[in-house]
């Protein structure tokens, strides 16, 4: 009977532990100069879900970050990641200053594989469009994620540099139900970034 007991309790101490999503209210929400603006509450991701997002980085949900996704990225220095890692193996490229729109979306291209694991998904980028993120020009792409062990996701990307440091906002939702369900709240929190 003592043996049951000391478990369950352990159990429900190690639930305890665990960090719990964090409400983001509506409003304006200021992240590492990226201010963004949400109509509706999401739910912030705690750090150890998210181990490869780079100090500063923050995600939201709706329904979990495994259906849906906005991943807010900023203020990325000249020859810095958009994400980290603790392997070796795993060299992830560097954002530059002086990068064109297509570059950067090939840097979020080639970042994402690195995140989702090379072999294991394809991403594919496509739509690259001018943007106007308040006073700053910046760009928009659209993206497609065909993971090989899990749903394919579908999404959009907003990036600006701003002062040499580059500013990415991107949302991923599962096909088809979850990206159809978050797209339009998505899109005006990333066409209404502002640094």
């Amino acid at each position: 009977m003592n043996k049951v007991l000391f478990s369950i309790i352990l159990s429900l101490s190690t639930v305890a532990c665990m960090p719990a999503y964090v409400a983001v209210a509506p409003g304006n929400i200021n992240y590492d100069g990226l201010i963004i603006k949400t109509d509706q509450a999401w739910n912030l991701a705690p750090t150890i879900s998210t181990p490869s997002a780079r100090k500063g980085s923050k995600v939201w949900t709706q329904d979990g970050i495994l259906l849906d996704r906005i991943m807010i990225i900023p203020a990325v220095a000249d020859g810095e990641s958009l994400f980290t890692t603790t392997s070796k193996d795993q060299a992830l490229p560097a954002f530059k200053a002086d990068m064109l729109p297509n570059e950067i979306e090939e840097l979020t291209e080639s970042s994402l594989v690195k995140l989702f694991k090379e072999g294991e998904v394809v991403v594919q980028t496509s739509n690259l469009r001018p943007h106007r993120f308040g006073e700053h020009n910046g760009l928009l792409f659209d993206m497609n994620v065909a993971v090989s062990d899990g749903p394919n996701y579908r999404g959009i990307t907003g990036a600006l540099v701003v002062d040499k440091k580059l500013y990415l906002i991107f949302f991923l939702g599962a096909e088809p139900y979850y990206y159809r369900k978050h797209i339009d709240e998505a899109l005006v929190i990333i066409k209404g970034a502002r640094v």
